[in-house]
């Protein structure tokens, strides 16, 4: 497991992998100042080969329009390298910023 801590702003990123599927866990304020350690992650586990990708949002607390940016661009590398990336148990900060947005679409449902 690895974890990544920014001290900008108070955002862990917790990385497991499962089976075939990289599991990374967002915990605190996901904004400018943490969004590049996801993106970074993502594609380093896509150099290592990883396609299948399950990200938990239950535990972000923060969402600014940095840390959306990251999401999608995240889905985008992922889906051009034939891969698939799930946006997994969005917190109410989470919803509430993608529903906004309209970008709801890409949340899979909590479970």
């Amino acid at each position: 497991m690895a974890l990544k801590l920014n001290r900008m702003s108070y955002a862990k990123i917790e990385v497991s992998r499962h089976l075939r599927t990289v599991e990374i866990s967002l915990t605190g304020e996901f904004d400018l100042g943490s969004a590049s350690l996801l993106v970074g992650e993502i594609e380093q586990r896509l150099e290592d080969g990883a396609r299948v990708f399950r990200v938990d949002l239950r535990n972000v607390s923060f969402l600014d329009s940095a840390g959306v940016k990251a999401l999608l661009c995240c889905l985008r590398s992922v889906r051009v390298r034939g891969g698939r990336l799930l946006l997994a148990r969005p917190s109410s900060p989470v919803r509430r910023v993608f529903a906004a947005l309209g970008l709801d679409c890409f949340l899979q449902p909590a479970a």
